[in-house]
């Protein structure tokens, strides 16, 4: 199991953790999608392009080669690791959760993490630094939805 946590009420900063065990940590930038990933002892940058319509792990704090990515395209996101080409959907308009796909075989579900801070999914078959990038991935999406809801009633 996945589990993205934020380390404070707060904060900007997230644990992730595999069954468990912290594997990785992710500095949110504050004002756009993005930020930095430690992950199994390399630091990654996640950055968000295209109007938001894009995701790109860089390896290195300064944006070295790409490591994966995901482009948007109506309602689903292809991502991609350079070998595996995956698809997060969402089931229905209604539930919040989101599928990755490959091929034909859903490999697990990403649902919001208790009191709606933070991700949890179910994955089987896939890389743990997919796993990591995927969840960020819905994460930021999940956040850009909550201060748009927050900003239309207000």
């Amino acid at each position: 199991m996945l589990e993205i946590k934020r380390e404070r009420a707060f904060g900007r900063a997230y644990q992730v953790f595999s069954e468990g065990v912290p594997v990785a940590r992710w500095s949110a930038r504050t004002w756009r999608s993005g930020g930095h990933v430690e992950l199994a002892g390399e630091v990654f940058e996640l950055r968000s392009s295209n109007w938001g319509r894009s995701f790109h792990m860089l390896a290195g704090e300064t944006g070295g080669p790409v490591r994966a990515e995901a482009h948007r395209s109506g309602r689903r996101w292809h991502i991609t690791d350079g070998e595996t080409e995956y698809e997060l959907t969402r089931p229905s308009a209604l539930r919040g959760k989101r599928q990755l796909i490959r091929g034909k075989s859903v490999l697990g579900e990403f649902r919001r993490g208790r009191f709606g801070s933070g991700l949890m999914a179910d994955l089987t078959d896939v890389p743990l630094p997919l796993q990591v990038f995927a969840g960020l991935v819905v994460l930021s999406l999940q956040q850009r939805q909550d201060a748009a809801a927050a900003a239309s009633s207000g």
